[in-house]
């Protein structure tokens, strides 16, 4: 079973933790061999362990493919949208069959160094950056789409049903992306957006004086993917001000959100899988539509209301398919 090499020496990182059961190949496989087997390429923007890649070998699996013996694959992260461009073009020189991308610096990078080599968006936020038809896609770019603007104008709502009194919300949003379209949801509501530019957790300070100065009395993080796990960190924050937070961020049971409206991570997952598969057996990416995500999770965090002081209304409760007690 192969272990995750230092990303600091060959940013090379493998599947970890229970993805690690992913890697059956035997270590005894020639190069010749290794050769002859698919060859597939997983870029990120999300640094370190990602679930996303855990949960797309367990689509790989259940598909028939066993890692070192019928699929190889490699996989590269960085936050930082030059290193990812730089990985993009070695992942293209080792001359992958397909590359799968998780979310959209990282296909941009991949959009930038290949034309010919297909790409599975897995996922990206707003599909129309890369594709100019849903249904039939033109170039190398298919995949999967997060809606992810309507998801955080989701959340916003159901943030307000479940505390009427939040009328300024502080957005945390990732330096370089803006969400504009999250102004009008907010206005709907008689909710005054402030925005704050965040990069991590270097920032959560200054971006909490600046929340605290503009009376911000909700928050939402956007950009959950980019973030990574600075969205617990900055949870932490929030209900230690005493701000009900929202973000589109599982995190753990211990995580201090009040709640998290995200699609579901798992199934996407499974789909990219099968995109994959379809692709390495000859399929073209202008004959597989570009996927919107249909099935979603709302988690509600009872602990954390109860430290808030919030009474969630059974309306939200009712929706929720997870309630952290």
């Amino acid at each position: 079973m192969m272990m995750w090499k230092n990303a600091l020496l060959s940013r090379r990182a493998l599947f970890a933790g229970s993805a690690a059961t992913f890697f059956l190949g035997s270590a005894q496989n020639s190069s010749a061999q290794r050769d002859k087997i698919p060859f597939l390429g997983w870029l990120s923007s999300t640094p370190g362990a990602d679930p996303s890649l855990d949960a797309l070998g367990a689509g790989l699996r259940d598909l028939g493919y066993i890692a070192e013996r019928s699929i190889r694959i490699e996989a590269r992260s960085a936050q930082d949208n030059a290193e990812l461009r730089a990985l993009a073009r070695e992942l293209v020189r080792q001359q992958v069959d397909v590359l799968v991308t998780n979310g959209r610096a990282a296909t941009r990078a991949a959009q930038e160094a290949t034309a010919a080599i297909p790409v599975v968006m897995a996922p990206v936020d707003d599909p129309y950056e890369f594709v100019a038809s849903l249904s039939r896609p033109t170039g190398n770019i298919t995949g999967l789409a997060l809606q992810q603007t309507e998801i955080d104008a989701k959340q916003v709502e159901i943030l307000k049903e479940t505390v009427p009194s939040v009328s300024r919300l502080a957005i945390f949003y990732y330096y370089g992306e803006t969400y504009y379209a999250l102004e009008s949801t907010a206005h709907a509501l008689s909710v005054e957006a402030l925005w704050i530019e965040i990069k991590g957790a270097m920032d959560v300070d200054s971006a909490f004086t600046k929340a605290l100065v503009k009376k911000a009395n909700g928050l939402l993080i956007v950009d959950t993917g980019a973030l990574g796990g600075t969205c617990d960190m900055i949870a932490a924050v929030a209900l230690a001000h005493r701000i009900p937070a929202a973000a589109s961020w599982r995190g753990d049971t211990q995580t201090a959100l009040l709640l998290s409206y995200t699609a579901d991570n798992a199934n996407l997952q499974r789909r990219a899988a099968s995109y994959v598969d379809r692709l390495l057996r000859g399929g073209k990416p202008n004959d597989l539509p570009v996927e919107q995500a249909s099935k979603f999770d709302l988690v509600v965090n009872l602990k954390v209301a109860k430290d808030l002081g919030v009474t969630v209304p059974p309306s939200v409760l009712l929706r929720a398919t997870n309630v952290i007690e």
